[in-house]
């Protein structure tokens, strides 16, 4: 994906960083049973101090998919506190759609 964001952002002159980095490898929420919270998530990211300058003007945030909502919420709070006054908003390429929960 990152490739991919880098072409496209040639195009317009645009900035692709990596910033967020994990501490520990996690299995990917779409495919567990157990998904951890967004906690868990914020504790186990960090931003690549290399890659924070210079500082973004706004930050977007890209995800190959959609599940719940919880790396994303996880990643725009530890952005959020490392880059208080810039606007993060979240790009998603695709959405899991849970079927309804069966009647009682």
């Amino acid at each position: 994906m990152t490739q991919i964001l880098r072409q496209v952002a040639a195009d317009v002159r645009g900035d692709v960083r990596e910033l967020i980095v994990t501490r520990a490898s996690m299995t990917p929420a779409h495919i567990s049973n157990v998904r951890p919270s967004v906690e868990e998530l914020v504790d186990n990211y960090t931003v690549d101090e290399n890659l924070a300058t210079p500082t973004p003007t706004v930050i977007g945030v890209f995800d190959d998919l959609l599940t719940a909502g919880a790396h994303f919420r996880a990643a725009k709070a530890v952005l959020s506190a490392r880059f208080r006054e810039v606007p993060i908003i979240g790009i998603f390429i695709a959405r899991r759609i849970f079927p309804p929960a069966p009647q009682e």
